[in-house]
């Protein structure tokens, strides 16, 4: 994976902190990812029976000035392949925005992108503060469907599916 194009700096005002001798290893990794590949992803593994494991990007709003992402429910190389996928697109100049609809991140599916709640950020994905410093950071969800083409919201999808991947940014329909 190599990312070379980078959104320029003045575009937008979310910048990663800058690498100071008193970081952990882990958070040495997460800058240094951002730094040379425009994101690094963590992953965040079930906790006992409170909700799924999810994956989300570091990196991508500061990199090409695209929200971070986050996907629920995949195992983590699954998620891994994906988001660094679309980290390859992002980089590439591909946009990906709330309310869109993509094809060709997953081969044979399409995938959605919904809008996160902003206090998700803070209970949710805690490296994001940490590396932005606090800043906004917009992040987005990716939605994929089951094997059938079912959304995690459709009324015959089953069971487990909708539990691993819920949706908090999907309005009711």
């Amino acid at each position: 994976m190599s990312r070379v194009a980078r959104a320029p700096a003045e575009l937008h005002d979310g910048r990663v902190r800058a690498p100071t001798t008193d970081l952990t290893p882990e958070q040495q990794e997460v800058l240094v990812d951002v730094a040379e590949q425009g994101v690094h992803v963590v992953h965040v593994p079930r906790n006992g029976s409170e909700g799924p494991s999810y994956s989300y990007t570091v990196g991508l709003w500061e990199s090409f000035q695209q929200p971070e992402v986050v996907v629920f429910g995949m195992p983590e190389d699954v998620a891994q392949d994906l988001l660094d996928t679309l980290a390859d697109d992002a980089s590439e100049g591909r946009v990906f925005q709330a309310g869109e609809r993509h094809e060709g991140l997953l081969v044979g599916y399409p995938v959605r992108f919904f809008a996160t709640p902003p206090a998700m950020t803070a209970s949710h994905f805690d490296v994001l503060p940490w590396a932005y410093e606090g800043a906004d950071v917009p992040v987005i969800q990716l939605v994929w469907p089951d094997k059938q083409g079912r959304w995690p919201w459709d009324p015959d999808v089953r069971e487990g599916f909708a539990e691993a991947q819920p949706v908090p940014g999907r309005e009711p329909q």
